[in-house]
């Protein structure tokens, strides 16, 4: 395939007008979750960043994939920014939810463990992890998944404390 014939085929299979009417939705689901309109607006640019194919993608790569002189905002929105992020989290999924939903939807729970170097991380502990191999340093984290044959959206995380 030419280059032309791949750009061709890619404008064919995208439905650009269709993903910026969706993700306008979104961003108009979580705009109540924002104490002020300039907070809100980074996070728009920030998450239409994380929405591009990055090589790396950290402040600085996205502060520069949007246009930013550097990523101090970004910084700023997560570090000391005032919203309300577990608000954006269940809005985002309800959002996800309703533009997937076909009726015929599944729940799907899955248990990840992430090997972990220092226990400097939350709830990093000896414990079992299927996805290491048996009893190690490592984070097990809970993940809810909802399924269509639309497609698939997470729903829902927590990390699993030993005592």
């Amino acid at each position: 395939m030419t280059q032309r014939q791949n750009e061709t085929a890619a404008s064919a299979t995208v439905d650009h007008d269709g993903h910026e009417t969706a993700f306008r939705g979104l961003l108009a689901s979580v705009a109540g979750c924002f104490a002020r309109c300039e907070t809100r607006e980074t996070f728009a640019r920030m998450a239409r960043g994380m929405l591009m194919e990055l090589e790396d993608v950290n402040c600085w790569s996205l502060a520069e994939a949007i246009g930013e002189r550097g990523p101090h905002r970004l910084h700023h929105l997560l570090s000391r920014a005032v919203w309300d992020e577990e608000a954006v989290l269940q809005r985002t999924a309800a959002w996800a939810v309703g533009l997937l939903d076909d009726g015929d939807g599944i729940l799907i729970a899955d248990e990840t463990g992430d090997a972990k170097s220092s226990t400097d991380a939350v709830a990093a502990a000896r414990q079992y992890s299927g996805t290491v191999g048996g009893v190690d340093l490592c984070q097990v984290a809970v993940h809810l998944t909802f399924a269509t044959s639309a497609g698939h959206c997470l729903i829902g995380r927590r990390l699993y404390f030993t005592q």
